[in-house]
């Protein structure tokens, strides 16, 4: 089946046109999310020598003299400054996936190990988030990755949950166990998803599929353990075949553990819930371009398609970019995002209720 738009023209619509429309993002990492101005106000703080990926001279520069400006001025050398800043990194990023972690580990780690720096960030997804037309919202992150500073777990997870808290919109957070760590840890995160899981809606198995490839085994006892404890009301995701096909090992656990999402998914056949990211799958280079990646096919195909950012920061897409880029790719209109969007709703974890207001809101917004 071909993979390729028709002949005929595509309505591309405007980018203030796809913002009003609803949407529901389930595969974000918040890490991979801070706004370009926050990271500079920070770096500016600690000082921008201390970080080991070095910034280019012409973000640093008008950053600085923005200090020194007024009004419209100052306005403009911040907005030109973290738009240079945030090419800068997306294009270092996206160099190789070694490039994609490091510049996590390097660039955005360090502004993330104080309760301030969580609290500002997760305000800062929101705000955006509301402005993209996002109706519904699941955000995840690893938070062992942020108690390097000396936070404990739980001290991590409070300015988080109170960023959310004043969501206009539905919000549910997924931890993250990362597949370079172990079972003790992933039972860590275990306990510390059943204590609030008034908020964590998933429990997922993310990081570097080349390294430590495969379902784990470790993660699926911790995954089998949060399920069991919170009576289902957690759900289990995992990333998995975004950079290698699955084997046969692969395939058995997921059906015999009944995991229905499958984190980007694009390497595999999967009749679960598939959380694409086709941006991200194109800038870590695991399709040749946009045009080749395998989503309409998917869609096509009847799989449960969902369409997501991964991140923000290094793909430099909202989910209204990437929905014209959908559009301009393949053709996608109101019928096709209407498709992709209850299929999120579904493989979301809010309460039934939710779901429902939430498919109403879709309906409304995908009539035409």
């Amino acid at each position: 089946m071909s993979n390729t738009k028709s002949s005929s023209p595509v309505l591309v619509l405007g980018k203030r046109k796809m913002q009003a429309k609803p949407k529901i993002l389930i595969h974000e990492h918040l890490d991979c999310s801070p706004e370009p101005v926050r990271m500079l106000t920070r770096w500016d703080e600690i000082g921008f020598e201390k970080a080991k990926i070095a910034f280019p001279a012409d973000v640093v520069t008008p950053w600085q003299e923005a200090k020194e400006a007024a009004g419209w001025d100052r306005r403009r050398l911040r907005t030109l400054a973290a738009a240079r800043y945030q090419k800068f990194i997306a294009s270092y990023a996206q160099a190789s996936l070694a490039n994609y972690v490091q510049a996590i580990v390097d660039h955005v780690l360090p502004l993330m190990q104080t309760q301030d720096d969580l609290l500002a960030i997760t305000r800062d997804r929101i705000d955006t988030a509301v402005k993209d037309g996002i109706i519904g919202m699941e955000l995840r992150f690893a938070p062992q990755l942020h108690t390097m500073g000396g936070l404990s777990l739980d001290e991590v997870m409070e300015p988080v949950i109170e960023g959310i808290a004043t969501s206009p919109f539905p919000v549910k957070l997924i931890v993250c166990a990362l597949r370079h760590e172990d079972r003790d840890m992933a039972f860590r995160l275990a306990d510390l998803s059943l204590r609030y899981r008034r908020h964590v809606g998933v429990f997922d198995l993310a990081a570097d599929e080349e390294l430590n490839p495969g379902v784990l085994p470790w993660w699926i006892d911790a995954a089998e353990y949060v399920r069991e404890k919170s009576r289902g009301r957690i759900d289990l995701t995992i990333h998995l075949t975004e950079t290698r096909k699955p084997t046969a090992t692969d395939i058995k656990l997921i059906a015999a553990h009944k995991i229905r999402r499958i984190g980007h998914g694009i390497k595999g056949d999967w009749g679960q819930y598939l959380e694409v990211c086709p941006t991200s799958n194109e800038v870590t280079g695991q399709v040749a371009s946009y045009q080749e990646h395998p989503i309409n096919r998917f869609l096509k195909e009847g799989k449960l398609v969902t369409v997501n950012t991964d991140g923000t920061l290094f793909t430099e897409v909202q989910l209204s970019d990437e929905y014209r880029k959908l559009q301009r790719a393949f053709g996608w209109g109101d019928r096709e995002f209407l498709e992709v969007n209850l299929n999120a709703v579904a493989a979301s974890s809010f309460s039934r209720a939710v779901k429902a207001q939430l498919r109403r809101k879709l309906r409304e917004g995908y009539r035409g």
